[in-house]
């Protein structure tokens, strides 16, 4: 006898094959028939008439590295939008590794740079190991998989100076890599505006790119810049590469700023150029005009040398340098009209929900002045929403069957007495106003647009057990509404659940069930394996 049926339902598998009508039977945990009509018994049965049967969807680049760990209230904002599996670890950021040296600059780094609200989490696991023997004692709602941060790696072994490493570092670097790697890490990722990762030259990056190579992983990269100069940080990607042969996945694709709007389909163009020369290069993108990172990213990289502490100390009284630079990156990212402070962890209630144009007029200073007195008062976490992208260059790259779904965000909890502060409504929304828009603007067929949220990420993490959905595949699935499914946030109230996704299935349970959370607690951390 099957343990669930689902019956009923259009099946688009995640292979981009046409969807046709069928019904799914499980057991175990697996998928182990698909056929036209199933007649007989099952322990359970759900129904899904009408409604388009996928794979449980994948969220390639997420920030949620903490939320495994955390037992005082369950992380739900991913499950209900029909994600059943995130990779962690993105932009350069990550919990692990860690070490007792070390340990209290790699907490305030993953949690300030971020602006993730987290209270007051300590983050003491120091390896991927550790991490997966936490996660198999208290199990969460849905599957996690992990890279190792370059921010978090190279500040673990040589702390958070603005120098190259001696050879002994990036030898201990490389070993520490390969370590995390070999124990299941899916790869390297670079968040090249956060220091320290920032501080990384050529010869560190192909390095550990080597590394990755080796161990089949993937170097996922937020580029040195994303606005005036974001073409020549992806010749600088492109470059790290041919030297090392690593499979390249670009986070986030953007063009940030008016000056780059436009210029879409020449940044494609480049990086289909680069796939013709032989290199390997995917990329993800979320469904928003609008940015999302800290208060922090508008400081340049100088001013982090020796960590968040000593940008502190330069931010109580800064020199004209800092200010010019400040205003500077501002400019890029749209100006102080375009930069909205969401969350100052009540350290600074006045300031949230203004731009800092309007904070500049309320504390009687220069906009870039405003900016370093936030940051002092909130002791660098502060997050922020960037109003700096272009509605067609976003659909534009959306349209593109080489670019991955993901949301850049954490997977949060809906309770507003623990989300006391707006974030950036992609956390909630992701994936079902990504099938909005597909729905909306007409840009692909359905098969299509699933692929891109399964099939697509599980081919670039070289993920094999899941993504599909077929005889011998783990039983992870989400049931939504084609013509119904849609993302409920707004930026001034972010914690809404979305609409049209009936049922989400992890491990072969229900997790949501009509909408409604089960107790299922079936997620696991996903171990990469050669």
């Amino acid at each position: 006898m099957y343990h669930l049926v689902i019956k009923n339902g259009v099946l688009a598998d995640g292979t981009r094959a046409k969807p046709q009508k069928a019904d799914v039977c499980i057991k175990n945990g697996m998928i182990v028939r698909v056929c036209e009509r199933f007649e007989g018994e099952a322990e359970q049965v759900l129904d899904a008439k009408g409604q388009i049967v996928a794979p449980g969807f994948i969220d390639i680049h997420t920030h949620s590295d903490a939320c495994p760990l955390i037992e005082d209230y369950e992380p739900l904002a991913k499950l209900y939008q029909g994600v059943t599996l995130e990779i962690t670890g993105n932009c350069g950021i990550s919990t692990v590794p860690n070490n007792s040296t070390y340990r209290e600059e790699v907490n305030q780094y993953y949690q300030k740079t971020l602006g993730i609200p987290m209270g007051n989490l300590e983050l003491g696991e120091d390896s991927i190991l550790n991490v997966a023997k936490q996660v198999k004692k208290t199990p969460p709602s849905s599957h996690y998989g992990m890279l190792i941060g370059h921010g978090t790696l190279r500040g673990s072994v040589m702390g958070f100076g603005l120098r190259e490493p001696s050879a002994d570092e990036l030898e201990k670097m490389e070993q520490v890599l390969h370590h995390e790697l070999q124990n299941g890490a899916f790869g390297l990722s670079l968040g090249l505006i956060y220091p320290p990762s920032s501080f990384a030259g050529n010869k560190e990056l192909v390095t550990l790119a080597k590394v990755v190579k080796q161990h089949q992983g993937i170097l996922a990269v937020h580029m040195r810049s994303e606005g005036p100069r974001v073409f020549e940080a992806v010749d600088e990607m492109l470059e790290i590469a041919r030297q090392s042969g690593v499979y390249l996945q670009l986070s986030h694709l953007k063009l940030m700023g008016k000056p780059q709007w436009g210029r879409a389909e020449e940044l494609l163009s480049k990086l289909e150029d680069a796939r013709t020369e032989g290199l390997a290069i995917t990329c993800d993108q979320y469904p928003y005009t609008a940015t999302s990172t800290s208060l922090t990213a508008l400081c340049p990289k100088w001013a982090f040398d020796g960590g968040m502490q000593k940008l502190l100390q330069r931010v109580i009284k800064p020199e004209p340098r800092l200010l010019n630079d400040i205003r500077a990156e501002m400019e890029n990212r749209g100006g102080a009209e375009a930069v909205v402070i969401v969350s100052t962890m009540d350290r600074m209630p006045e300031a949230s929900g203004k731009n800092v144009a309007e904070l500049a007029l309320l504390l009687h200073c220069s906009p870039e002045e405003a900016v370093t007195r936030c940051l002092v008062k909130c002791q660098g976490a502060v997050n922020c929403n960037y109003f700096c992208l272009s509605p067609e260059d976003m659909l534009h790259i959306m349209k593109n069957m080489e670019i991955a779904v993901d949301s850049d965000g954490v997977n949060y909890p809906y309770d507003p007495h623990i989300m006391k502060e707006s974030i950036h409504p992609r956390s909630y929304g992701t994936f079902p106003r990504f099938l909005q828009t597909v729905r909306e603007h007409k840009l692909m067929p359905i098969e299509d647009a699933v692929y891109k949220m399964t099939g697509l990420p599980v081919s670039i993490l070289g993920i094999t057990d899941r993504g599909t959905i077929a005889p011998g595949k783990v039983a992870d699935l989400t049931v939504f509404e084609q013509e119904v499914v849609k993302d409920c946030c707004t930026f001034l109230n972010p914690l809404q659940k979305p609409e049209g996704i009936s049922h989400v299935v992890v491990n072969g349970v229900p997790a949501i069930q009509n909408g409604v959370r089960t107790k299922s607690r079936t997620g696991e951390l996903l171990l990469h394996t050669l």
